[in-house]
This record gives structure tokens, sequence and C-alpha cells, in this order.
């Protein structure tokens, strides 16, 4: 990085710590880009790091791109299959108001109340939506070594193992990815006993996150420990096969989860997200906050309807803003 960019990704900051949507000082940041002579890419990469930085997690996968085109003749049929199982999955979810009930069910059960917070990367460069997608990832690839290993346990063969596996993950990533998708909006729940504001998105992530990965480490070292008596004379209970076979699901679920990006999120998230918000304004009627910090004091100020965000194309008219200056 150099001076200027840091400079650059200290204006950026502060906005965000502000807790306004970067759009509200779009113009000001674009005129601080161009006179520190930092294109829009770099602009925008600078702003996605700060919005969605990417982790060792997600350089894990980059072997991927070079195997690629032999493992895309494995992932090909799994894609296909998730592609034709989206619609289905959404129709029961969202369509049925499934997800919806299970919102509501939340709010019964820890007495949350379900309101709106704009989010802070409304207004972010083009670029963000690549990284968004590749910051994404990490969970839709890690839950098919997930899915491999439980599987790697029942009395199976291999090529039975590979099956139940692959049929078990295409379960698991379309009904996972549909509930990403309709979560990705402003949606917040708010919990008054313990003073916290949690998004949607970031539960249903916070949840997937450590679930997926302590599974893993569990699975993955009992597996290399008692392998070979777990699978007494199979294939899958060698370590050096074992291990090949991990990396091999690893990058193609890899390959896999690219192909959701496009077959899936690219395509249908923003209907899904809208449908789900909608449902919610139907039923809950909540309202949208803006959630600012300024000098120190932290402000919740009400802003309107979610039902009125919504048909103002959620989007804020800043006429008489918090004099705050980037």
């Amino acid at each position: 990085m150099e001076p200027e960019h840091e400079h650059y990704r200290e204006k950026v900051r502060r906005v965000l710590d502000s807790g306004i949507p970067i759009r509200r000082y779009r113009t000001e940041l674009d005129s601080e880009a161009r006179r520190l002579l930092i294109d829009d890419e770099r602009k925008s990469r600078i702003e996605s790091d700060l919005l969605r930085p990417l982790g060792a997690q997600h350089f894990l996968l980059l072997p991927a791109l070079v195997f690629s085109p032999l493992l895309g003749l494995f992932a090909l049929p799994v894609s296909v299959i998730l592609s034709l199982l989206f619609r289905p999955i959404e129709w029961i979810l969202i369509d049925k108001k499934i997800l919806l009930k299970v919102a509501g069910l939340i709010r019964r059960v820890t007495r949350w109340e379900i309101i709106g917070i704009p989010p802070l990367d409304d207004g972010a460069g083009t670029l963000n939506k690549v990284l968004e997608s590749a910051h994404r990832m990490p969970i839709t690839v890690f839950l098919g070594i997930f899915a491999y290993l439980i599987v790697l346990y029942l009395p199976l063969s291999p090529s039975e193992v590979l099956l139940v596996s692959a049929g078990f993950y295409i379960f698991l990533v379309s009904v996972i990815s549909v509930i990403r998708a309709a979560t990705l909006n402003s949606l917040v729940f708010a919990d008054p006993t313990k003073r916290r504001l949690i998004p949607m998105h970031s539960l249903v992530d916070d949840a997937l996150g450590p679930s997926v990965g302590i599974g893993l480490i569990f699975l993955l070292s009992r597996q290399l420990i008692y392998g070979s008596k777990l699978r007494s004379g199979d294939l899958l209970g060698d370590p050096v096969v074992f291990s090949t076979s991990v990396l091999l699901v690893l990058y193609t679920a890899t390959i896999i989860g690219v192909a959701v990006e496009y077959a899936f999120f690219v395509s249908r998230s923003d209907v899904v997200r809208k449908t789900f918000q909608n449902q919610v304004v139907g039923e809950y009627d909540p309202m949208v906050y803006l959630f600012t910090r300024h000098l120190g004091t932290l402000r919740i100020s009400p802003l309107m309807k979610l039902e009125e965000w919504v048909e103002n194309g959620e989007e804020i008219e800043f006429t008489q803003g918090p004099d705050q200056t980037v």
C-alpha cells in the first residue's frame, strides 16, 4: 500500500466508523480519490477490503484455479443438479413463507425485535460485488468437506461415500444459499435486553462458520488418528489416500462454489432478498433506524417505515444529515 492508498483507506474507514452508508459521502470520496490519483479499480478494492476483507481461508482456495479444467469434470454434474434444486428450495422456504415463520419463531423465543438498519456498503465500488462473492464462498466450499467427512463414517464403499456425500452436500448448499440470499438485506434483530443489534445475514454466517469449523477440525483429527481402525481394509482408511481425497473434495467444492455464485446469487439473490423483505414488511411492519457515531456519541435515529424504505429504492435522502466531515 502506498501512502496515498493508506490516506484514502483512512477516509473510508472514518465514514464506516460513523455508521453512515458510503453513498452519503460518495461524491467527497471520489473527489479525494482523484486528488490522490487513485484509479477506480484501486479505489473499489480499498473499499471492499474494509467492508469484506479476505482472510487465509479465501487464499486457501486459490489452487483450485490451477486444477479447474480437471476438477470441472467432477464439479459439473453437482453444479447442474444444484442449479435445478434452487427453485424448489426457494419455493418451500420463501414462497411458502417457511423462512418467515422461522424468523417469527426466533423473535418469539428470544423476545428480539425486527428492525431495519441501512447497510454501510450502499454506494461502494463495482469491484465490491466480485469480492462479495469471494467473501461468501468459504462456507459453501467447507460444507463440501463437512458433508464428505460425516458420510465417511457410514459403512459404505468409497464410491457410495462419494455419491451420498454429494447428495448431502447438494441439499445443504441449496438450503443455506437460499437462506443467505434472503437475509442479505437491511433486516436486523434488535436485542434490547443485551443492548445489541444482530444483522440477519451475520446471524446465519456466525452460526454456520464456527459450527462447520469446529466440526471440520474434529472430523479431520479423528480420521487422521483412527483412520485405519475406523475403515479397516478400506482404501479411504489409508492416511495418504484420505488426505488426497480431502484436497480433491476441497478444490472441487471451490469450483462448485463459483458455479453457485453465478447460477444463483448473481441471477436470483435480489429476487429472493426482496421477496423475503416484503414478507417481513407485511407481517411485522418494522421501522428503519440509522445507527451512527459522532464525536464518541452513539445514536439510533428512526428514519421511516421499512415499507417506505423499500418504496424509495432502499436509499436515504440526507437532506439534514449528521454534521460529519470526511
